[in-house]
């Protein structure tokens, strides 16, 4: 088969195109085109190459006008694109019809791949990427593993500090992040330089019922900011945070989770940003349901 080349690494080329559509790239969605080859490659290079292997579908959050899809095409693989603007999506509709091209926000559209093993790719705006994140490791069943595009300083912390985002999302695989991305990769270019962050999927709890617990610990701990643990499970207004699968009342959920963390063995005088994400793990297993 004879696949297209990208049409539009060349600034001139790109603008001519968003000039004869009417169109431009809007900040309200965070669109940045990648204009830098080599940085598309590095995207794809990213993905652990065994997830990528045992992937039936790959899927794209945030296509723009193809630089990465027109590589993903290569691969033989079914596509599935998730791109928000019109204009884009009527463009891959053409420039790759052997791709299934699904319009709109993908926090609404991203589906379950039930019975589908999957790998995802995602340039994603800068503003979302934490709910972009969490909406593919929530919903996408059979997520094998992932290569992820975003602000530098989000990766930083990710990966290299104690958060509730670290910690939930990381009971779901291994995050690493890669190589930076310059600013300058891209058109418009941002203020700031981008990541790669590769994901590749080793559940912490074959039981799902438990990760609502520990997003639900996670935000209650985390709800003082440098508070000790005991006095955020005292003060934490746990009706904002009250996980779907728990129908306890306030004093008994505020009871359950200082026994699970006493039952581990931890002090309820430690901060959570003492505490590596395997305690916090270890404390959801505790936590008791009758």
């Amino acid at each position: 088969m004879n696949y297209p080349e990208y049409p539009f690494y060349k600034t001139s080329a790109l603008r001519n195109f968003l000039n004869e559509k009417s169109s431009a790239p809007l900040k309200k969605w965070g669109q940045n085109f990648l204009i830098d080859p080599k940085a598309v490659q590095t995207l794809l290079d990213s993905a652990d190459r065994k997830a990528l292997e045992r992937a039936d579908i790959l899927l794209e959050i945030g296509p723009g006008l193809g630089a990465l899809t027109h590589l993903l095409a290569r691969t033989g693989k079914k596509l599935r694109l998730y791109e928000i603007d019109p204009v884009y999506s009527d463009w891959l509709k053409k420039f790759l019809p052997q791709a299934e091209v699904v319009l709109g926000d993908a926090r609404e559209t991203l589906l379950k791949d039930e019975g589908t093993d999957c790998f995802l790719f995602g340039n994603l705006p800068y503003y979302i990427t934490s709910e972009l994140i969490l909406a593919s490791l929530e919903k996408l069943d059979r997520l094998q593993g992932a290569v992820f595009l975003v602000q530098k300083e989000f990766a930083q912390r990710l990966t290299n500090e104690i958060s509730s985002l670290g910690i939930y999302a990381g009971a779901y695989g291994k995050f690493v992040l890669k190589k930076t991305v310059k600013s300058g990769s891209f058109y418009p270019r941002p203020n700031v330089d981008s990541s790669i962050l590769s994901y590749t999927s080793n559940p912490r709890f074959a039981d799902k019922n438990k990760y609502p617990i520990l997003e639900f610990l996670c935000r209650v701990v985390f709800w003082g900011k440098r508070k000790k643990i005991g006095s955020s499970i005292k003060e934490a207004p746990l009706n904002s945070f009250y996980p779907k699968n728990l129908s306890y009342p306030e004093e008994t959920l505020r009871q359950k989770l200082k026994d699970s963390i006493s039952n581990t063995g931890l002090s309820l005088e430690k901060r959570p940003e003492e505490m590596p994400a395997e305690d916090f793990y270890r404390i959801v297993e505790n936590f008791k349901i009758e």
